[in-house]
């Protein structure tokens, strides 16, 4: 370990390039060497296609960003574990300690390896090894960079703001920047809402809980925020105002129930994460809310960017509950019910009004 500086930073005791490795990933400084096993991954139109910086495939291009980082003096050759091979490359850099940070970026993994854990698994590594010397993690995401955002998203990271980042000799780029505190990183590696127990909610929400699987909670929420979306966008347009039967609701109205529904979930579990001793939790009238709401009067883009909305607030309160808060027995008229059993039943409430709207509906 040494210590280096950044401008006038003087970091703490920080190697930044490690060899490191857990059961997916092994990571180990990058060297001149290196150049053409790495480039032999980045050499992929695809792979950049989402990236500000569309043309790294290029061998010249690829030049300049490779000498930069191996001026960087935190760069790393990321391998697949199990076989050995190269798979991609990460690095350190910006370490701040006035703000306890550092920044991970300028990362990029085999187009084979996406949705199979490795990039997660990337990113777990570095950021443990990090927070042995910051409070703060922090990833500078290209504005245009849909799928890292959501990758980042994903494992806790919260955008805290823009840059315009210049990268080595290239143009300069606007990027996202997100940040994971050390001490939501923990907690949510110890907790991750577990399933709740069922002496933790009323009998009748037993149906919506048992409509969930797996023990993932933030990747089983982030999935029905997905699948929710994908659904009511893909619902033919003269049937937004379909009912089944007299007296039923609407696809309209049933998405505007989802939306108010998530709001009096969300509702009920801010007051466990609270300790709200004294709130009884009340009931509320589905059928009066919708006769009220008016959802013929939207449109369904409307209606579907107010759900993008609620769930995001309803995501955020739940990243940002401890373990003993996602546990509290708040008050309810028939039974207690606790902040995580609300999550895993807000799952479960949307589920099961998708099943009925494709049983009888479409």
């Amino acid at each position: 370990m040494f210590y280096v500086t950044f401008g006038k930073i003087l970091t703490m005791n920080f190697d930044l390039q490690p060899t490191l490795e857990n059961d997916l990933i092994k990571i180990q400084p990058l060297k001149p060497t290196d150049f053409e096993t790495l480039y032999a991954v980045a050499n992929d139109p695809l792979l950049w296609e989402q990236h500000p910086n569309k043309d790294r495939y290029k061998r010249e291009v690829f030049e300049t960003f490779f000498k930069g980082a191996i001026e960087s003096g935190g760069a790393f050759l990321v391998f697949n574990k199990q076989t050995n091979q190269v798979i991609g490359t990460s690095r350190f850099y910006g370490v701040d300690n006035n703000a306890s940070s550092v920044t991970i970026g300028y990362t990029f993994v085999a187009r084979n390896c996406w949705g199979k854990g490795y990039n997660k698994a990337l990113k777990s590594l570095m950021i443990n090894y990090a927070f042995q010397f910051v409070d703060n993690v922090l990833f500078h995401v290209g504005a245009v960079n849909v799928r890292s955002q959501k990758a980042v998203g994903n494992i806790g990271g919260k955008k805290i703001g823009e840059i315009e980042m210049q990268y080595y000799g290239e143009p300069t780029k606007l990027n996202f920047i997100y940040k994971i505190n050390k001490m939501n990183w923990q907690e949510g590696k110890t907790t991750n809402m577990q399933r709740p127990n069922t002496d933790e909610y009323a009998t009748f929400f037993k149906s919506y809980i048992d409509q969930t699987t797996g023990n993932n909670f933030f990747e089983l929420f982030k999935q029905n925020t997905a699948d929710t979306i994908e659904f009511f966008t893909n619902i033919p347009a003269q049937k937004y105002n379909y009912a089944y039967a007299e007296n039923k609701w609407t696809i309209k109205e049933v998405l505007l129930h989802l939306i108010d529904a998530e709001r009096v979930f969300a509702y009920r579990a801010f007051v466990g994460t609270r300790c709200d001793n004294e709130q009884i939790l009340q009931p509320f009238d589905e059928n009066n809310y919708v006769k009220n709401s008016h959802a013929h009067l939207r449109s369904l883009e409307s209606l579907l960017e107010e759900f993008k909305v609620v769930r995001r607030a309803s995501e955020m309160l739940f990243e940002n509950i401890t373990t003993e808060q996602s546990k509290f027995m708040a008050k309810g008229v028939s039974h207690p019910i606790t902040p995580r059993a609300v999550g895993y039943i807000m799952i479960g409430h949307i589920q099961h009004h998708i099943k009925v709207l494709k049983e009888r509906y479409l």
